[in-house]
């Protein structure tokens, strides 16, 4: 832009770029600002597999591997932030497709089953797996292994799920893939205090 006269393509190119950066910009501001305000979860009745089918839609926005739902008929309703738990769910299916970089012979699943007064959502991927040395740090803020990550979503993923009263638990194995477990128990069912 500061060049004399620069031709039309070059301005389009420039704004194009200036745009991108603006987007990604307001993209990691957003980030820290969810990480670093306390959420205000509203509670209302969720079917669990409804959500995890909108999920999973979401999710597949882009290109890449399809996401199989295995869900449990009997997963049934419970008090949730919505919302929260979708944001929740669609970055780890995000990630997991990511993982899977499109390989068509990979897998992503999601899963629900109800334990008794527990519910469990399973996000399961076959792909290239957590590096042992990374996994103790996946929920630290700002660590990241993605070019141009922020290295939030999955400390705002762990946020949300701990503010209902669950847990996240990852296991990995570097080259066979990576299992996320959410469990939501009777205390979170009823929502937190």
């Amino acid at each position: 832009l500061r060049r004399p006269a620069p031709s039309a393509d070059e301005l389009r190119e420039v704004a194009a770029d200036i745009d991108g950066e603006v987007v990604r910009l307001n993209r990691v501001v957003n980030d820290v600002l969810d990480f670093a305000r306390p959420i205000a979860f509203e509670l209302a009745p969720a079917d669990v597999n409804a959500l995890c089918r909108e999920s999973a839609l979401a999710a597949q926005a882009g290109p890449g591997v399809p996401v199989a739902l295995e869900l449990d008929p009997a997963a049934g309703a419970v008090p949730t932030d919505i919302e929260r738990l979708r944001a929740a769910l669609v970055n780890l299916l995000v990630n997991a497709r990511h993982a899977v970089d499109g390989c068509q012979t990979q897998r992503v699943t999601l899963t629900t089953r109800r334990e008794r007064d527990t519910v469990i959502i399973n996000v399961t991927d076959t792909g290239v797996g957590i590096d042992r040395a990374d996994l103790p740090r996946i929920f630290d803020p700002f660590f990241t292994t993605k070019r141009g990550g922020t290295g939030l979503g999955l400390p705002i993923t762990r946020n949300i799920i701990e503010g209902l009263g669950g847990t996240i638990v990852v296991s990995s194995e570097p080259g066979r893939g990576t299992d996320i477990r959410i469990t939501l128990t009777s205390a979170s069912l009823s929502g937190p205090d």
